[in-house]
């Protein structure tokens, strides 16, 4: 079996990208032990990284014509490419040694793409990269499937378009909740039987089985565009967790997801609290991996976070958190997680004018959340980790099908 895996983030900077993908070539050597699994993936370099039985494939590679393209529209180019690929070259045979993901697609039996949040204006170029090798794939007649995928908001016309094209075609839609992601799917024209709830992918990762107590309170700002958080804001919240900080007598601990190019948070959370890094009151330390993440996670007791992934690798293992949000991306985001965990997960609204106060009571809630409540954080998700497998398994068990009805033709 050869397996092609598109994974739309940026040379692999992010904690959450990292650990879904982690989660979808694991989930997928599961059902398919012997496969040969290519990743189409900026940043080829660090994929063997974190994957090393995976081999990265170039998003474009090979292509004369692209050094007369101007920089700024490259990324375009590598979006659209794989259209104008089916069309001068649908006859060519498939390579054995694929370099580029349009070559990729030919050489696959099936392309699937790796969990995310990227269907969605705020990353429309992401999300056009990802549904241009699917469709590539559908039109060549391989079987598609997206895992673990919140969708949504998503009103630009041309994506919205794209996605009418690629999303009903797909054989498996795996979707993280079932709110907006679900509604906005069905509205896209996808066929209701082909819809799976899955949970996030990153929940391969996480095995907790009780709440154990921390003594940190965790914090991720997440300061860009996207997230409609600016530095000013960032100031107010920083200053109102270190006085929320020492009432509780706890340490804040710095829970770094993103970097590169979508935003820096160990930078940010430096920024706010460096000076007051004495006496051990604040801990500034980088994260490299999801496995390390996990583990510092799990010393808290409650985070506050603009991240998903810090929300999420915290509520895995019973630590309450309250997610931040200044944006309908992250409005969106937050409530589809509030809805997988809704006795350990609260949201407060930084475009609210008594946020504040409402942060403060949100922490002391968060903080003081009975030991049940952490416990059936963890159930839950365990119970997306199974819906997750399953999902896998689905896809799996449908491929075998096509290929006999292939051989009995």
């Amino acid at each position: 079996m050869r397996v092609l895996v598109d994974q739309p983030a940026y040379e692999l900077l992010n904690i959450g990208d990292i650990a879904m993908l982690q989660s979808c070539v694991l989930r997928l050597r599961q059902q398919w032990p012997d496969a040969e699994i290519k990743v189409v993936v900026h940043g080829l370099e660090r994929l063997g990284i974190f994957c090393e039985d995976a081999v990265p494939i170039e998003r474009a590679s090979g292509y004369p014509l692209l050094k007369l393209i101007p920089k700024r529209y490259q990324s375009a180019w590598h979006s659209i490419n794989p259209y104008f690929s089916y069309r001068l070259g649908r006859h060519a045979l498939p390579p054995s040694e694929p370099q580029s993901a349009v070559q990729a697609v030919k050489w696959a039996d099936v392309v699937v793409a790796a969990g995310g949040g990227y269907v969605t204006d705020a990353f429309w170029l992401h999300a056009t990269g990802v549904l241009a090798v699917l469709s590539l794939a559908q039109r060549l007649g391989k079987p598609t499937a997206m895992f673990g995928q919140g969708i949504g908001p998503l009103n630009q016309r041309a994506l919205l378009t794209q996605a009418r094209a690629v999303l009903p075609r797909l054989k498996i839609l795996g979707l993280r909740e079932a709110g907006l992601s679900r509604d906005l799917a069905l509205s896209l024209g996808v066929p209701s039987d082909v819809i799976r709830l899955s949970g996030d992918e990153a929940l391969e990762l996480t095995t907790a089985h009780d709440a154990l107590e921390g003594y940190a309170l965790g914090i991720n700002m997440r300061v860009s565009g996207y997230a409609g958080v600016d530095s000013s804001v960032a100031a107010v919240i920083g200053n109102l967790l270190l006085e929320t900080a020492d009432d509780l007598q706890a340490p804040l601990v710095a829970l770094p997801v993103c970097r590169g190019a979508a935003g820096e948070d160990l930078s940010v959370i430096r920024a706010l609290f460096g000076n007051s890094n004495s006496h051990g009151r604040v801990i500034l330390n980088d994260i490299i991996t999801p496995s390390e993440f996990i583990n510092v996670s799990a010393s808290c007791r409650t985070i506050v976070t603009g991240s998903y992934h810090a929300a999420l690798f915290g509520l895995a293992q019973g630590v309450p958190a309250v997610g931040l949000t200044k944006s309908s991306y992250y409005d969106a985001k937050f409530a589809g997680l509030r809805e997988l965990f809704p006795s350990a997960c609260q949201v407060v609204s930084l475009a609210e004018p008594n946020y504040a106060d409402r942060l403060r009571d949100a922490i002391t809630n968060a903080w003081s959340l009975p030991h049940s409540a952490r416990v059936a954080a963890i159930r839950s998700a365990a119970s997306q980790r199974s819906a997750g497998r399953d999902v896998y398994a689905q896809f799996h068990e449908f491929t075998e099908i096509a290929k006999w009805a292939d051989a009995e033709v």
